[in-house]
């Protein structure tokens, strides 16, 4: 059985496959090793002789606080230090998270299976109109 993370990431990598095709050769890489840098996803492909890579990170946080920006703004530098070419990085936050400390750089994406109410993270699933 397994765990909330890897339901998460079940869920992360659903919505990665939608936004990038493996049928259009973007491999998703979870934990990868990218340029000495860390992230939850790299999405790469190479085609006609370029390489893309977009990093991932994940926040299971009601809110994206300043100390996790600027690690995730960190690990972003030092691939671009090692020579790695990087796209825009991708944030995978909750429905209603506040993501007010995260750079304008930085894209988010909410996941629509969490929602942040009350200033917790729920589980959230659409309620069907009483009959």
């Amino acid at each position: 059985m397994g765990d909330s993370k890897d339901v998460m990431n079940s869920y992360v990598t659903r919505d990665l496959r939608k936004m990038f095709s493996p049928g259009e050769g973007w491999n998703i890489d979870r934990e990868p090793e990218c340029g000495g840098a860390s992230f939850a996803y790299v999405v790469s492909r190479k085609r006609f002789g370029k390489s893309a890579y977009y990093p991932v990170d994940v926040c299971m946080e009601a809110a994206v606080s300043a100390e996790k920006a600027g690690m995730i703004q960190q690990q972003c530098d030092k691939a671009r230090a090692a020579g790695v070419a990087l796209e825009p990085m991708l944030l995978f936050v909750p429905t209603g998270a506040d993501v007010t400390a995260v750079p304008a750089d930085i894209m988010i994406k909410y996941l629509k299976v969490l929602k942040v109410e009350d200033g917790q993270v729920i589980w959230w699933k659409k309620v069907l109109p009483a009959e």
